[in-house]
């Protein structure tokens, strides 16, 4: 063990969110950390980790047995936060600090002082006072430190059990310390909040946070000592959180800040690869689903990272989902990761995934990511997402047709087809046909509204011969149209290209017939358009209502 100074440590498009370009990779991340520790004067053992992949980033020396100095305070305030969650100690428990718990440096309050157990951890973290760590410590007990880090998988940190022995530790088992910390698996979730926030308001920043932008945000504890100088923690950055550790022994103070500073610039200015990444098939066209049913849809993924998936152990990955409504706001997301297949880089496998819709008919919108082994996203750290939409209706229409003139006149009506498959429903449904006057060079509504499409009876095909009256406009627009339940939609919206002319003239009516000579076309009869509005099924399956499968529907 060093005893001077020690370590340091449908039709599918691609639809794919890909990383920002990387300024560093891992390869570069690696080759600059070696430049830097062996142009380093002292010793060093170092510590990088992504704490969404198993293996550590970079290490160097990660076992070396390191004069801990204050990074004990880390165990201390582990066991703390333990018997917190047990209801054995509380946050408003009185501390007093005897003459025993007094050092000759870095001790902040006099002896006889009392602060409740919150005050105290907040003194031993986040300005390092020596006199409430000793205060806890013997409070607390180092076999009682020690037995709750190795059962929380923690081997090689070793806090004193009396003055006479040392505090140590390894690289290793403070990167471990603070990947379960970042999982949020240290303890519990809760005290692992708890313990990130109180470690995020370090007062300490001469080394990690020293040489990173304002504003990051760094979960760290120092500990110096003569001939030793350490920092620790996690360091925020753009891509996700990097465990950073480093501990240098044999140098001199300012070299050994200069040095772990450099460190945390280094790791923070990388964009490091995720533990994942994939490419998504998604449509873009939204997905047509009954309100109130689990919708499968099927999702082609191909991996393309480096690393190959597994179905079971560290390797495996699974996909997650969020889902928001028209305003943005979360619903609902996967209530665990959907297990992927195993893949190896540039294989590709189709997915099903289960949606359940929801109650309300609308459009909602999801988003479907990695999450490693352990469940945690991957999307933070860079993964890509992919996106796609679900438009929920009720489940009524099963089938229909709707025929609109291709030339309509401005203000008059026109004939308009429906025909309609077997339409499902508790009554008779009277509906609408609901459109959307679009100009089709700034893709803007000009007028909207609607018009009674007729009776739709339960389990009957039919026509209806419609009456649709044009909007009150003249030119080239895209019309879209679609059936509606009042304000509700029961049909996939059809767009289609309408001529709006002026009014009709009638010969019989006293007006000349059109003549040839004077340049009049004669009347030619309105073309009709029979676009299928139905509930498109790329890729997913909707269970008829009653049983019922949908009849075939007769040309119009």
């Amino acid at each position: 063990m060093r005893t001077v100074g020690l370590v340091i440590a449908v039709s599918l498009v691609m639809a794919v969110s890909a990383p920002a370009p990387a300024r560093a990779s891992t390869a570069e991340l690696v080759q600059q950390l070696d430049g830097l520790i062996s142009s380093f004067p002292g010793g060093a053992g170092v510590w990088i980790a992504d704490p969404t992949i198993a293996a550590p980033l970079y290490n160097h020396d990660p076992d070396e047995q390191v004069i801990a100095a204050s990074l004990y305070k880390l165990g201390v305030l582990a066991e703390a936060e333990r018997r917190v969650d047990a209801g054995d100690l509380h946050y408003g428990d009185v501390i007093t600090i005897e003459p025993e718990d007094i050092t000759s440096d870095g001790s902040f309050e006099d002896a006889g002082t009392q602060l409740t157990l919150d005050e105290a951890l907040e003194a031993m973290i986040t300005i390092s006072d020596n006199g409430s760590a000793l205060a806890l410590w013997r409070i607390l007990g180092g076999a009682n430190i020690d037995t709750t880090l190795e059962k929380a998988g923690i081997k090689n940190f070793h806090v004193a059990y009396d003055d006479t022995e040392d505090n140590w530790v390894t690289p290793r088992a403070v990167g471990t310390f603070f990947t379960l910390l970042a999982k949020r698996q240290l303890i519990s979730a809760a005290a692992s909040d708890r313990m990130l926030s109180r470690l995020e308001r370090q007062q300490i920043s001469d080394r990690l946070p020293a040489q990173l932008p304002a504003g990051v945000v760094v979960a760290h504890k120092t500990g110096n000592l003569s001939g030793v100088t350490h920092d620790a923690g996690i360091i925020f950055t753009k891509t996700g959180p990097r465990v950073v550790v480093a501990l240098t022994w044999d140098a001199l103070d300012d070299d050994a800040a200069n040095f772990i500073s450099s460190i945390g610039s280094l790791v923070y200015s990388a964009n490091l690869q995720p533990a994942a990444n994939a490419r998504y098939q998604v449509t873009k066209t939204a997905i047509a689903v009954d309100v109130a049913t689990d919708a499968r849809i099927t999702v082609p993924i191909t991996n393309i990272g480096t690393r190959a998936w597994t179905s079971t152990g560290s390797g495996a990955v699974g996909l997650v989902w969020d889902m928001n409504n028209a305003q943005g706001a979360l619903l609902m997301r996967a209530p665990k990761p959907l297990p992927l297949p195993a893949l190896l880089p540039q294989q590709t496998q189709n997915v099903a995934i289960v949606i359940p819709v929801p109650e309300q008919p609308g459009t909602y919108t999801v988003t479907i990511g990695l999450a490693d082994a352990a469940g945690t996203a991957l999307a933070p750290a860079g993964a890509a997402t992919a996106t796609f939409t679900l438009r929920a209706h009720l489940p009524y229409l099963i089938t229909a047709q709707i025929a609109m003139p291709r030339t309509l006149h401005r203000g008059e009506a026109s004939l308009a087809v429906v025909h309609y498959g077997e339409f499902s429903g508790e009554t008779d449904r009277p509906l609408l046909i609901g459109w959307r006057l679009i100009d089709p060079r700034t893709n803007r509504t000009v007028q909207q509204g609607s018009s009674p499409a007729g009776l739709f009876k339960t389990g009957i095909t039919g026509t209806f011969f419609v009456p649709f009256v044009a909007p009150t406009t003249l030119g080239t627009y895209r019309l879209s149209y679609e059936l509606r339940d009042g304000t509700v939609s029961v049909s996939e919206p059809v767009n289609t290209t309408v001529e709006i002319a002026g009014p009709r003239t009638y010969p019989d009516e006293g007006l000349p017939a059109p003549s040839p000579e004077l340049g009049v076309a004669p009347a030619q009869t309105p073309r009709f358009e029979f676009p299928t509005i139905t509930i498109p099924k790329p890729s997913i399956e909707i269970p008829f209502l009653h049983g019922r499968s949908p009849k075939p529907s007769a040309a119009p």
